[in-house]
């Protein structure tokens, strides 16, 4: 940002001193100078306010006009740089509260995705819990009414139970199980095996 205003500073510069040069050459080559002197010699035989006031008018009235101009139009593009650079400033200082004030907030959801998933975790670790427990409950349940039990429990249910039973155990009971519903539980069985490789 410096840089450009650098350099736009001093390209300005070099303007101006393109214009003093381009002004200067224009009054030599149209012989402004020699009318100058042309003018002073003749004032010895005019009145000398009269000569006075005619070649300040012609020669330096627009020459200093000229300078004024240019030098009014180098400070108004100046003051446009410095009011630029200013609107830039803050325009920068305002993103930089704004991207400060976006990672506070990501810090702030990392924190409670952090926390959410240590729920997460706990909720799991319970309901594994609970899944654990009730498959010892049907391992000491005959396996026919273990069987009966398992088909009155949706799919994903019985198909935790059996997944947290031993392998003689589960058999046993899978023994008495409607057809159909342990197509379904071995399907859910499935599915939960291939999330889990998935997830890992």
């Amino acid at each position: 940002m410096k840089k450009l205003i650098i350099a736009c500073e001093i390209l300005i510069l070099f303007i101006f001193f393109a214009k003093i040069v381009t002004v200067l050459g224009t009054i030599k080559s149209s012989g402004a100078v020699d009318h100058f002197l042309s003018v002073e010699q003749a004032s010895a035989n005019s009145p000398a306010v009269d000569n006075k006031n005619f070649s300040d008018k012609n020669i330096y009235g627009d020459s200093s006009l000229k300078k004024r101009e240019l030098v009014s139009s180098l400070l108004e593009e100046q003051k446009e740089l410095q009011d630029r650079e200013i609107f830039l400033k803050s325009e920068e200082k305002r993103l930089n509260s704004l991207k400060d004030e976006i990672l506070s907030k990501f810090a702030e959801l990392r924190i409670v995705q952090e926390k959410l998933t240590g729920f997460l975790e706990q909720i799991k670790e319970i309901r594994d819990e609970r899944y654990k427990n009730l498959a010892k409950v049907y391992e000491s349940t005959p396996p026919a009414q273990a069987s009966a039990m398992l088909e009155k429990l949706d799919k994903k249910t019985a198909a935790a139970i059996i997944m947290n039973m031993s392998t003689k155990k589960a058999g046993a009971i899978w023994g008495y199980v409607d057809p159909q519903k342990g197509v379904d539980i071995t399907k859910e069985i499935t599915s939960i095996d291939r999330f889990s490789k998935k997830s890992k």
